[in-house]
């Protein structure tokens, strides 16, 4: 009887939770518009950056830029593109590039490739808007990977179908310095003419040898997702972490054809990233995951004036995967 009574209680307050709407008259003035950023910088490679800018809510809408591989041309909306602003490069403190505009609508690509400890400062300035300011220094250590492994697993979706999946297994041996790493997959599934990008925005963790690295802070009301593949070293500091995390195929890229030969290829990556890009992307990882239930997430940027986040990276190629596998379902 009791359980009854429990029952009813608990349908009458979902009802009467949503059910209830409230209206809020904010008279407030909206935040001001900012650029939008986000770039990693190494040493030894081309210094890209995609420019954006935010706008009052409802004017447009626009994924993360770090999120374009998940979706098609027709689904951006190409407003929030900044082209046409002024973007100085300095290194070391003395101004060596200035562009006025970008490529392909929003990409701005400068020639002088920074090095090795250097310290680089971006300055992108458009129309009204503050001056967005963000700065690297290119002193990370590079990751030291124990062992870096990949295979292909068959594996059951949630309707019960078999489908397979993509299992990566890494080692990361840690200096005992404050580390940030972020796991960074460049792989690729083809099959029958067609290919798609693997992403760790759905990625299982299957184990690890430390509980609570991958979800840092995690809530049981909170996605468990990991999209940038951030973490930290808190709980292996000096130590070494392993890893093993599935990326599932979805079942309609195995379904047809039936049997053929499938391909995966690419890299797995491995890199040290510095604090305030770990911040950027571990509190907006927390923003896709969070609900109605959780108390709101603020997001850390890490440029100056602007949202998003100009940071260092320092990469390895952990393992160069190509290989092939059979399906005959």
């Amino acid at each position: 009887m009791k359980s009854i009574k429990y029952i009813l209680l608990s349908l009458l307050v979902l009802f009467l939770f949503n059910s209830c709407e409230y209206e809020i008259d904010y008279k407030g003035d909206l935040p001001k518009n900012k650029l939008v950023i986000g770039t990693f910088i190494q040493a030894d490679s081309i210094i890209s950056i995609s420019l954006f800018k935010s706008a009052k809510p409802g004017t447009y809408y626009n994924e993360s830029m770090f999120m374009e591989d998940q979706i098609t041309d027709n689904e951006i909306d190409t407003s929030s593109y900044v082209s046409d602003a002024r973007a100085e490069l300095y290194i070391n403190g003395t101004l060596r590039e200035t562009l006025t505009s970008g490529i392909n609508q929003n990409k701005y690509n400068f020639s002088i490739i920074p090095r090795t400890n250097d310290n680089v400062d971006i300055k992108m300035s458009y129309k009204d808007y503050d001056q967005a300011i963000g700065s690297a220094k290119l002193n990370l250590i590079k990751p030291s990977i124990d062992s870096a492994n990949i295979l292909v697993q068959e594996s059951i979706d949630t309707i019960y179908e078999k489908t397979y999946r993509i299992v990566l297994y890494l080692e990361i041996s840690d200096n005992g310095n404050e580390n940030y790493y972020q796991i960074d997959p460049e792989l690729y599934y083809s099959y029958s003419q067609s290919e798609y990008k693997l992403s760790l925005n759905n990625a299982e963790l299957l184990w690890e040898s430390i509980p609570g690295v991958y979800q840092e802070n995690s809530t049981s009301f909170q996605s468990s997702a990991n999209r940038f593949g951030v973490i930290s070293n808190k709980k292996f500091k000096g130590g070494t972490y392993k890893i093993k995390l599935g990326i599932k195929l979805e079942p309609r890229f195995i379904t047809y054809p039936s049997k053929a030969i499938r391909k995966v290829y690419g890299s797995l990556n491995i890199s040290s990233i510095d604090k305030k890009s770990y911040d950027y992307l571990f509190t907006l990882n927390r923003y896709y995951n969070s609900s109605f239930m959780n108390e709101p997430v603020i997001i850390l940027d890490g440029v100056e004036n602007a949202y998003g986040f100009i940071g260092a990276k320092n990469s390895i190629k952990a393992r160069s995967i190509n290989f092939s596998f059979e399906t005959n379902d």
